[in-house]
């Protein structure tokens, strides 16, 4: 039943969300990319996630008369992690509000304070003496004195003496690092651009940035190509091996995709590409190694190595990007194998190696990667996770996007909401985990899996839900959660069984890091979850199918979005924050969780949803 749902807008970013009646706050926010602190995991009793509605406030709960006082109340204070909007709503959310700690260590590598842009790119515009007989030093030792020593190309020499001439030895020098890149006409220093990408093995995120002011000027996400070639890595390394021009037509795909974001960038900021001078990309191992070309057919085989594990830095050109003429690349270091820049990436970001207590980050994707901390050792794995949670391989699953049901709720009857409102196309991944965690409470699915039908259903399970429960086209019972235009929506038992082997994979992987440290779930002081999708996931949903370590209480779970992307924002305009990542992959220990002996058993028990 596609319940109608209620428009949300947030103050004073003016960010607008259409959400169930019933939708506490702090969730609302959280899909408008305005993560609150919650540190008392949404119980009512920190008083940290204060907002003002300002208009359709709810009624305030006692816990919300406790916290703030009367007055506030009166005044539309309430509690995110309490207040649920009922109707159309006006709320503010004050900055003492947003979340911080690692929250907001994200958040300023994702804006780029000005205290922390110190980028590899910088442009110095100049007034030069112009030579005479007295004066007749060289043009670049002329141009070295006002920006200091460089070095240069020959191809960057044979234009500066017609550049300098031309602008009456005024112009723009264009410097990275100590390489003059170029020497342009005029003042062009408030034109200095790079880009940052999430490679991801299903989708694929970037953000053109302003190098001088560490500002994001605009957005893209679209999915990868190479999915045509398999929606894992390991398809992705078979198809690679399989021809001699693979590997190109791979770094092709991946290379066009990028290209024509970086399109879609520009025109959306009014950027021409020529003053984008550098990129930067975090991705799995798999991803950076195709994105450069090169061969990863070693990376199928036993002992998984990889070609390189120190960051890249390469010509923008030889991996098929067309930016500024020389502008660079630089990929983030990689740990082992299936461990790469994109846990790197999230290490940084979120300071994991620096948190008290033991830790884990976990980036929630296709290729899931898993980062313990404790007693300052870092130990970093990755699971095939697959790509369920992107909505691939299952029957009616989709990505995020218009049309997908993003949460489901069972009630009387099934409830659900569409992301841009409508009829719903199919499921993403969080509708997914809702919909797993709400069978198996109301009892219609089994720990094991096993979708129940007919008299096998509780006796307290009502009409409206138990007729939804039916035989599909392959005799399986199914759940059934919508109908639109005369096509059924359901869940199918195969698709159950896929949601378990990505739980299961993460479940497992999580349990043999802990093992090896010598920890228990219990001892986790926090759980960080990365990725796009990671940031809509429900903790208690996750937790219920085993997702999250169900015996870490809700305050210690915490979500810090899509590192990845983050990371590579921060390499991008900080050059200390690359000697930081260098130093964190030299530092993480990986661990070959396939080379395991207890692993097999440990994914084949996580298969199973926890029992309660």
């Amino acid at each position: 039943m596609h319940t109608k749902e209620v428009k949300v807008t947030f103050q004073p970013h003016g960010r607008t969300v259409y959400v169930l009646p019933g939708t506490k706050v702090v969730e609302a926010a959280a899909r408008g990319g305005l993560p609150v602190e919650a540190p008392c995991g949404g119980n009512g009793t920190c008083g940290k996630c204060r907002v003002q509605f300002a208009s359709g406030a709810p009624d305030p709960t006692e816990a919300e008369r406790r916290a703030i006082g009367d007055a506030d109340c009166n005044a539309g204070w309430r509690l995110a992690c309490q207040a649920a909007v009922a109707e159309e709503a006006v709320i503010s959310v004050p900055p003492a509000s947003r979340a911080s700690d690692v929250h907001k260590i994200l958040a300023e590598r994702q804006t780029g304070p000005a205290e922390d842009v110190a980028p590899a790119v910088r442009k110095v515009h100049v007034r030069l003496d112009e030579p005479t007989l007295d004066d007749h030093v060289a043009d670049l030792e002329r141009l070295a004195a006002a920006v200091g020593d460089v070095t240069v190309s020959l191809e960057v020499l044979r234009e500066l003496p017609r550049r300098l001439r031309g602008g009456a030895f005024t112009g723009t020098a264009v410097l990275t690092d100590h390489r003059l890149v170029d020497f342009e006409t005029g003042d062009t220093t408030g034109e200095c651009y790079g880009v940052a990408f999430d490679i991801g093995t299903t989708t694929l995120v970037g953000s053109l940035m302003d190098l001088r002011a560490g500002e994001e000027r605009a957005i893209v996400s679209a999915m990868n190509p190479q999915v045509r070639f398999g929606d894992d890595v390991l398809s992705r390394i078979a198809r690679s091996g399989a021809c001699p021009e693979c590997t190109d037509e791979l770094q092709g795909e991946i290379a066009s995709a990028v290209g024509e974001m970086i399109d879609q960038l520009c025109d959306e900021a009014g950027v021409r590409r020529e003053h984008i001078y550098e990129a930067a990309f975090a991705g799995n191992t798999t991803m950076e190694h195709l994105l450069c070309g090169l061969d990863v057919t070693q990376l199928g085989e036993v002992p998984f190595v990889p070609a390189h594990r120190c960051g890249l830095l390469v010509p923008a050109e030889r991996i098929g990007l067309s930016l500024h003429a020389r502008a660079s690349a630089y990929l983030l270091p990689i740990i082992g194998g299936f461990v790469g820049g994109d846990a790197v990436a999230g290490m940084l970001v979120t300071r994991l190696g620096e948190l008290e207590g033991p830790s884990l980050l976990i980036d929630i994707g296709t290729n899931g990667e898993i980062v313990l901390v404790h007693d300052g050792a870092l130990r970093a794995a990755s699971t095939a996770a697959g790509p369920a949670f992107e909505g691939a391989r299952i029957s009616c699953g989709m990505r995020a996007a218009r049309g997908a049901i993003e949460k489901i709720v069972l009630n009387d009857d099934v409830e659900y909401s569409v992301i841009g409102g409508g009829e719903p196309a199919g499921l993403c991944g969080t509708a997914l985990i809702d919909l797993a965690a709400e069978l198996l409470r109301a009892g219609i699915m089994t720990p094991e899996g096993r979708l129940l039908r007919g008299d096998e259903l509780p006796d307290t399970l009502g009409e409206p839900l138990a007729a939804r429960v039916r035989a599909g086209d392959d005799g399986q019972p199914e759940f059934v959660f919508a109908e639109a235009d005369g096509r059924r929506l359901a869940l199918t038992q195969r698709d159950v069984r896929e949601l378990q082997l990505a739980a299961g994979a993460l479940r497992a992987g999580v349990g043999i890091l802990l093992a090896d440290a010598g920890l228990s779930p219990g001892d986790l002081q926090r759980v960080l979850i990365a990725g796009g999708f990671g940031s809509f996931v429900r903790r208690s949903n996750a937790q219920r199918i085993g997702l999250l370590p169900p015996e870490v209480p809700h305050e210690r779970v915490g979500f810090v979005g899509n590192t990845s992307l983050a990371g590579a924002k921060a390499v991008l305009l900080s050059v200390a924050a690359r000697r930081r990542a260098e130093q964190l992959a030299a530092d993480a220990t990986h661990v070959q969780l396939s080379q395991d002996a207890n692993f097999q058993m440990a994914f084949a028990e996580a298969m199973i949803f926890p029992k309660q």
